[in-house]
């Protein structure tokens, strides 16, 4: 499962499929009823880059931006939150914490918490030692009072709330009916026009796809369905050239999965839990499509068989977490070649070679002088070797009744009621634990958000954003940059050169607040009884975006992020971190709260953005966003040996269930670029409280607590604010598809994780060596 490209639309109807990318916070698989299945080819709001830290809906990609040198006065406010957090080492991490808390112990005189905020007191279990479980004791009683509401699978004590927050402006800017966004809305609320159409939209292309003779002819047909469609069996995309960073280029990743990630084929366990739901799906969806029963019983499981031989040929997530491993450039014609099927004959019929010859500076341009020159970089072209010599031996029949579910599948959430009512049981339900569906609205406003995201936002910022927020959020950043400026001249391990490469790479990274500022344009017209037909207008005009941008330079200041959501992300290829107004917002940060609040909170999500810039996949991109060699053989030996420190750690964490079963262990490789992520955010933003104190006097909101706290409770507060930030209670289902799916290490291993290796909060907690959230050896990279 590639890296999600700009040109991939995120997956937004009733589904439950998530497009995975991946920012700061995690996703709810509940939110996957508000997803429909991607495009082959679009410009939307996504990348292939790492991720962009989306804390808590699917998210989207990480990256690297121009440097904008922010005056250090100004304040913070912001970052990108996070979905998973941490546990320590061979410790179960508890979805609930398990010990009950004693109100009496909060209330008490004597308590050594009593000065903390009481909204900070009301969610600790005080009856469990920080020093033994800090994410318990931090978040227990919140767990412990908390029931995951019926339509959703798993519930976040902070992005939650500001979520639900930002989604009743967006609900108002909907009843409203603000231009472009309030069609497409009313489209999707007319469930009576959405049931009485039926399967009708789908019956020319599924017509298409039966007229078809010969294999050829099924991938050409296949590749123009995919403009508006499902990528079937060839995921194509655009984004800027890993290694020229301000070109746009066309990429090819594998694709072709029901399930969210190989595993739940591969593992026998997991895929023996799941394959009914799935048969019963596909089965469903033939069935709807006016098959025989006996007819769809048998080609789903046809199609489970052929997923499962798919699957097997899938480039493993952890291989790709190197970047360098992603990138193997091409040319069309050669492609094509080699990959007659996938490549060859789908991308005839997707026709990208003809728009970008029409878009050509050169006159007279032809769609096959294209083809002989066009660039496309494959991430994983073992896949394509081994998927084409499966698809010439697959029967063509086979391959037929396969796009026909591919294509069903893909447009069931944007159907009626008992397409959408199918695909809630499995993605939803079954492999996201949400027990009943989410109010139509919410539907309706999740799709219209990724449909619009530019203009939602700006709607947003007009309708909600505090000006001053973005002042205090440029201060805040400023200062964590200074901090990290102060921390790469100090490294021991750092070698002369890569020292001053990575100095110069960290005072070009760009920071964007607030919301996007490219102009928006749409030219078309929706219609509010056409929900399906408003669809694939807006995946036509992200089709031909994209088009248009291949061999283009590079928009840098295009956001991958809707401003109203909780979240943040970093770019690779632009070495930018955007901080979307949603996320700068309380309980992440508010001017009444103590500075230590702050900082722990929304201050650590910006350490966290910024050393994304010096991870695992960060550390291949220069300054400019291109991937280069910058690091001596030494240094890269010595970050190797460092970081494998924390893949040992976070890989010895369990997963625990609601109900006590074991789901698991965290994937330490491929959480690794987050687990450093989180470790140097926290250490970055500690030290820039602690320089922040120093400078200012008042460091107490006037809400923020009814007695004053002493140097060492304000130490305790930050890290307690850290801790709490990332407070959540997930499913059980949801959990296993994290665990396989999300680079982030869950809550409970995040946030132990964390502490387990910082010494600041052994000292201020007074954590005895040897004890559980101090043990003798600690990771440390940055």
């Amino acid at each position: 499962m590639g890296r999600r490209r700009y040109g991939e639309l995120p997956q937004m109807d009733d589904d439950g499929r998530s497009d995975e990318r991946s920012p700061m916070h995690a996703t709810d698989p509940a939110d996957a009823e508000d997803a429909s299945a991607p495009s082959s080819l679009s410009s939307a709001s996504s990348t292939a880059e790492r991720e962009v830290e989306d804390f808590r809906t699917r998210r989207r990609c990480r990256r690297i931006g121009l440097m904008a040198a922010v005056p250090i006065a100004c304040f913070l406010l912001l970052i990108v939150l996070v979905s998973m957090m941490y546990s320590r080492r061979n410790q179960d991490v508890a979805t609930n914490a398990t010990s009950k808390s004693s109100s009496s112990s909060l209330s008490s005189s004597s308590s050594p918490w009593r000065n903390f905020p009481a909204d900070a007191l009301a969610m600790m279990n005080t009856s469990v030692q920080p020093c033994d479980n800090f994410y318990a004791f931090a978040c227990g009683t919140w767990q412990n009072e908390t029931v995951i509401p019926a339509e959703k699978s798993s519930l976040f004590a902070s992005f939650s709330k500001v979520s639900d927050e930002n989604q009743a402006v967006l609900r108002a800017i909907m009843d409203d009916s603000w231009p472009f966004v309030g069609e497409l809305y009313d489209s999707c609320m007319n469930m009576t026009q959405i049931n009485a159409t039926g399967v009708t939209p789908l019956l020319v292309e599924l017509d298409q796809l039966t007229r078809a003779q010969t294999k050829p002819e099924l991938f050409r047909v296949a590749g123009a369905l995919s403009r508006t469609g499902p990528s079937f069996l060839t995921g194509l995309g655009v984004s800027p050239d890993a290694k020229d960073a301000t070109t746009y280029v066309l990429y090819a990743s594998q694709t072709g999965l029901s399930f969210p990630d190989p595993q739940y084929y591969l593992d026998s366990a997991m895929f023996d839990e799941y394959k009914d739901a799935l048969h019963a799906n596909i089965k469903t969806l033939f069935e709807l499509a006016q098959w025989h029963p006996e007819a769809a019983d048998a080609n789903a499981q046809m199609v489970i068989n052929l997923e499962q031989q798919i699957a097997k040929l899938f480039v493993p997530k952890e291989d790709l977490e190197d970047p360098t491993a992603s990138y193997h450039p091409t040319v069309a014609n050669k492609a094509a070649e080699s990959y007659p099927l996938l490549f060859g004959e789908f991308m005839a019929g997707t026709g990208i070679y003809e728009a970008v010859a029409n878009h050509s500076d050169t006159a007279g341009t032809s769609a096959d002088q294209v083809k002989n020159t066009l660039p496309i970089i494959f991430e994983t072209p073992t896949f394509f070797e081994n998927m084409e010599p499966l698809v010439a031996n697959t029967s063509f029949a086979d391959l037929q009744t396969l796009f026909a579910y591919q294509l069903l599948s893909h447009f069931a959430p944007r159907l009626g009621e008992p397409f959408i009512a199918a695909m809630f049981e499995l993605y939803s339900k079954k492999l996201g634990g949400q027990q009943q569906r989410k109010p139509r609205w919410q539907v309706c406003l999740s799709t219209t958000t990724s449909a619009f995201p530019d203009l939602m936002g700006k709607y947003y910022f007009l309708k909600k954003f505090n000006h001053e927020s973005e002042d205090v959020a440029k201060a805040m950043v400023a200062s964590i940059e200074q901090v990290m400026d102060a921390r790469l001249q100090e490294v021991e391990w750092l070698g002369t050169e890569t020292r001053a490469a990575a100095i110069k790479k960290l005072h070009q990274v760009s920071n964007l607040i607030g919301h996007s500022s490219t102009p928006t344009h749409y030219p078309f017209v929706l219609d509010s009884n056409e929900y399906v037909g408003n669809l694939r207008t807006l995946a036509q005009y992200e089709f031909d975006k994209a088009t248009k941008r291949i061999g283009e330079t590079v928009d840098r200041d295009e956001w991958l992020m809707c401003a109203a959501d909780v979240n943040a992300y970093y770019n690779p290829s632009g070495n930018q971190i955007v901080f979307p107004a949603g996320i700068l917002q309380p309980p992440f940060f508010d001017s009444q709260r103590h500075s230590a609040q702050n900082f722990g909170a929304i201050g650590s999500i910006i350490g966290h953005e910024l050393t994304h810039g010096f991870d695992d996949q960060g550390r291949y991109f220069d300054g400019d966003g291109n991937m280069v060699s910058w690091w001596s053989n030494e240094t890269e030996r010595e970050f190797k040996q460092r970081s494998q420190c924390l893949v040992d750690q976070y890989g010895n964490f369990t997963v625990t269930g609601l109900q006590g079963k074991s789901l698991g262990r965290v994937n330490g490789i491929f959480t690794l670029g987050e687990n450093i992520a989180d470790n140097g955010g926290v250490k970055l933003s500690y030290k820039a409280w602690q320089n922040y104190t120093r400078t200012n006097t008042n460091t107490t909101g006037s809400q923020a607590t009814t007695t004053s706290l002493s140097s060492n409770e304000a130490q305790q507060l930050f890290f307690l604010s850290f801790a709490q930030a990332f407070c959540s209670k997930v499913s059980d289902a949801a959990m296993a598809q994290r665990l396989a799916t999300d680079p982030h290490s869950p809550e409970q291993a995040r946030v132990n994780g964390v502490m387990q290796n910082n010494k600041d909060f052994a000292s201020a907690f007074q954590c005895a060596p040897g004890s559980p959230m101090n043990p003798t050896q600690k990771c440390e990279l940055w």
